[in-house]
Order: C-alpha cells, then structure tokens, then sequence
C-alpha cells in the first residue's frame, strides 16, 4: 500500500532510511562506483529534507519509497528505491503510478539515473520517460536526465 510519509517522524525517517541504503548500495555495485554519493546522505539530512515522500508497506514497514519535489510546472523525482529483497514486485511501479495520479495535471515529470542503471531506466522508458540530456556528476559518473511531458 502506498501512502504518505514524513520523515521528520523518527519512524518513518529510520525505515526509509534503511531501505535507501540497501538500495543505493545495489545501485552503487550495479554502476561499479563504491562512492555513491547517495549513500553519504545521513539519517538527520534526510529528516531535514523538504522533499515530498511517499512509501511502500507491507505489514506495517516500508519497503519503498519515492520522493519528489514540486516546482511550477514540474515535479522532480529525488529518490525512488525499493528494498533489495523485494525487488521485481511491482513496488516502484505503484510508487510511480502513485506518484503520478496525485499530481495531475502537472506538465512534466523529471528524474535523473546513472546512465548504467539499466533497470531503473527500463522502469522509466515503460512510464513513458524519455531521455532529455546527459552529463557527468562532480564525481564522475555518467547520468541521464530523463523528461516525461
């Protein structure tokens, strides 16, 4: 089930948190880059953060989540993970699909990957994402931002 989240609540913030660092700890092997720098996102800047969030339970914990901040014409997609032991289960797609029935009629979507991130970018060229650019991190790593109008 997806619902709203407030990672000020030290619950909500603990378990997003983890499932954040499993999850960009598969990225991070998956794009051969140990350093990723959503790793280093610390549980207190996460609890800091104005972003909008929304999260995936099951029996009472989160196994994913999404967050997304609004801007005037535009929603950014900031993080989208979902536990490593329940991948392949439909989770970032009902996230996604969530994400988008509540922000209509917004004019674009936008999210940026690792260009090596192929099942991140399967995921977004099935909701109709479409590659808008590409450029490098500060740390090196090859990115696509991709737009969905």
């Amino acid at each position: 089930m997806v619902i709203d989240a407030t990672p000020t609540e030290y619950s909500v913030a603990i378990q997003f948190h983890a499932v954040m660092q499993a999850a960009y700890a598969l990225e991070a092997e998956r794009i051969s880059f140990a350093e990723f720098p959503p790793l280093r996102e610390s549980l207190e800047e996460l609890r800091q953060s104005s972003d909008s969030f929304l999260v995936f339970q099951q029996a009472g914990r989160i196994i994913g989540g999404l967050s997304y901040r609004r801007e005037t014409d535009t929603v950014a997609i900031t993080r989208l993970v979902v536990s490593p032991g329940h991948l392949r289960q439909g989770i970032a797609t009902a996230l996604l699909s969530d994400l988008e029935s509540r922000l209509f009629p917004i004019t674009r979507l936008t999210v940026s990957t690792a260009a090596t991130n192929a099942p991140a970018l399967s995921l977004y060229q099935r909701f109709g994402f479409k590659t808008a650019r590409a450029s490098t991190s500060a740390e090196g790593i090859p990115l696509l931002h991709l737009c969905k109008a």
